[in-house]
């Protein structure tokens, strides 16, 4: 048997090395995060039984919002996640409001190792049975991103889980309605999930069903001799705790179904936008990629060069999130060195406006040097060795993106 796999996500590379010690000599898995954004990335490639969680992780930062934000965007991915809160300087009081906000058990630092050791094992005693934890892909129902829409999509996705309606997701190819289908479902509760292509539902598949979210992809593709019969089943669906979530990339409008089905399936709608629409998201997206295909594939973790990531923000990307991603994937094994440069991507011909480039360009070097500053703790001289440029190259550029 496997040990647990316990993550640790703190910017600190001494704390990540104490706790790997103690952790492994104790017989766990271990795997270290600097931030939210790495944390993530290891959620999605691989399984994690229980996560320690610092509450700081910007220069000057003691207000804990940032680990209160990332433990929230955590019990959203996986409301049955074991999480311990590990702080020193944010105090007992936003302690407890991690405790409110869906921790297992904090740990203030510095830490006594025993005192750890015990909540890491009584968070593993309270996590759910191994066969319910492993229904989906560790990635199913992970929204990435930061762009207001994106945003509104997250915060769409927490309000609508709960209740039994209907939902609509709307948009492009490749936007990512599979995966916010499978957020709701994750943080609906309910026990059942069933996916079905809408041109090969069969209605008598749906007899019996309880507890269940039912995923009908492609609706305008369904057989319209079943709309009928669908609408019937419709109706009585909330009383068995089952809820439909359709997915088109239609308008509402030229579903070509009937309306009153369509009224049907749409109570609630989310429009999902595509990713040319999404700004400085294509960069973190890449990075997140990238981050992910190398710990599914054994492969270094590597960094995207700021050119090839300028060369990204290029990109129209008419297929959206799966074109990045197959892009990015390949590139992480074309790269020799640490960094993937432009010449390791092969990009699609889909080219945005000129106009377009330059500002891509602008918020793809703003994205760039906080990701660097990030890294090293905001020491300039750090950064800047890894930027490639001078320390009073990198403030000039910090000024001008008013960081």
């Amino acid at each position: 048997m496997s040990p647990s796999q316990i993550l640790f996500v703190d910017d600190d590379p001494n704390v990540l090395k104490t706790a790997e010690l103690l952790l492994k000599s104790a017989g766990y898995g271990f795997l270290g995060a600097a931030n939210p954004a790495e944390a993530f990335s290891i959620l999605a490639a691989e399984r994690v039984d229980a996560i320690l969680l610092d509450l700081n992780f910007s220069r000057a930062q003691m207000s804990g919002e940032e680990g209160l934000a990332c433990l929230r965007d955590i019990r959203r991915h996986n409301p049955d996640a074991a999480v311990v809160v590990v702080t020193g300087h944010s105090g007992l009081t936003v302690a407890v409001q991690a405790l409110r906000a869906g921790a297992h058990n904090f740990i203030m630092k510095p830490w006594n190792n025993e005192r750890l050791l015990d909540a890491v094992e009584d968070a593993l005693r309270h996590r759910p049975p191994p066969a319910a934890a492993a229904q989906a892909p560790a990635d199913s129902g992970l929204i990435v991103g930061a762009c207001e829409a994106i945003v509104r999509v997250r915060d769409l996705v927490a309000r609508y889980a709960p209740l039994a309606a209907s939902v609509l997701l709307e948009g492009e190819p490749g936007t990512g309605k599979s995966l916010v289908a499978q957020a709701l479902h994750r943080q609906s509760g309910r026990g059942h999930l069933k996916v079905v292509e809408a041109n090969d539902l069969r209605i008598d598949a749906l007899e019996g069903l309880s507890d269940t979210t039912l995923v009908l992809e492609d609706i305008d593709r369904l057989d319209p001799a079943l709309a009928l019969l669908l609408s019937a089943w419709l109706q009585s669906a909330a009383r068995h705790n089952n809820r439909v979530v359709a997915t088109t990339t239609r308008p509402s409008g030229d579903i070509g179904l009937s309306r009153s089905l369509i009224y049907a399936l749409s109570q609630l709608a989310i429009a999902l936008p595509p990713l040319r629409d999404r700004g400085d998201d294509v960069a973190v997206l890449a990075a997140h990629f990238a981050r992910v295909f190398a710990l599914q594939q054994g492969l270094p973790t590597r960094s995207l060069q700021p050119d090839a990531l300028a060369a990204l923000r290029g990109i129209a990307w008419g297929d959206n999130l799966h074109a990045l991603r197959r892009v990015v994937e390949r590139a992480v094994v074309a790269a020799e060195g640490p960094a993937i440069a432009p010449a390791d991507l092969d990009l699609p011909d889909d080219r945005v406006e000129s106009a377009d480039v330059g500002l891509s360009l602008e918020r793809t070097e703003k994205f760039i040097i906080q990701e660097a500053l990030k890294r090293h703790n905001f020491s300039i001289s750090k950064a800047a060795v890894e930027l490639g440029v001078t320390r009073q190259t990198l403030y000039r550029r910090m000024a001008r993106h008013g960081l």
